[in-house]
């Protein structure tokens, strides 16, 4: 039976300190952990300083401190409905400003009524009034004629129509003599181209 030796033990604890102590001092870090914290911020600082003083670096507008980028506001589908575009303004703009062709309108003619002169006849006095429409005649009427006696009258009463007609058909003095009616034939001939004369036709 073995005796226990209160100096084994002594030596086996001081050896167990001592190990202990030289694992301590091994696992130790050489460098002190406050010089190691501030170490990093004076090497950024360094590195912040030495950027800014480089003439060819351009600091990016999108990295720099305090500036925050505001979204562009998207237009609204009213607003671009309601706003045409700039090429479409323009050409309007252009087909605006172009002289535009006159038009030319044919004036209306005018209508004038002209009474030539009076006619002596050896029955009694013609006259022929006309009415012109530019230069056309559009209507004869004999204002005077025979009416003395009643086979003037009977006479006249057909013959004048006759002579306003062909003056319509002819457009000029040009008329022929109405059977039995030689004189009131003579005489609106002359009263007629007197009329005609006056209105420069």
């Amino acid at each position: 039976m073995r005796k226990k030796h209160p100096f084994r033990h002594a030596l086996l604890a001081t050896a167990g300190t001592v190990s202990g102590i030289v694992l301590l001092l091994t696992l130790k870090p050489t460098t002190d952990p406050s010089a190691a914290r501030t170490e990093p911020a004076i090497t950024s600082s360094a590195t912040a300083s030495a950027s800014a003083s480089s003439p060819s670096a351009s600091p990016s507008p999108s990295k720099s401190p305090g500036k925050k980028r505001t979204p562009s506001p998207s237009p609204s589908p009213s607003s671009t409905s309601t706003q045409p575009p700039h090429t479409a303004s323009a050409a309007r703009t252009g087909t605006s400003s172009a002289p535009s062709t006159p038009k030319t309108t044919a004036a209306a003619p005018t209508t004038r009524t002209v009474t030539g002169s009076t006619a002596e006849t050896k029955y009694g006095p013609v006259q022929v009034r006309i009415t012109l429409t530019g230069s056309r005649i559009t209507e004869a009427t004999a204002v005077r004629s025979p009416d003395e006696t009643a086979r003037s009258r009977d006479i006249n009463s057909t013959a004048v129509p006759k002579l306003n007609q062909e003056t319509l058909q002819a457009q000029s003095a040009d008329i022929d003599t109405v059977s039995g009616a030689t004189y009131t034939s003579a005489g609106y001939r002359q009263s007629l181209q007197s009329a005609l004369d006056r209105a420069g036709a």
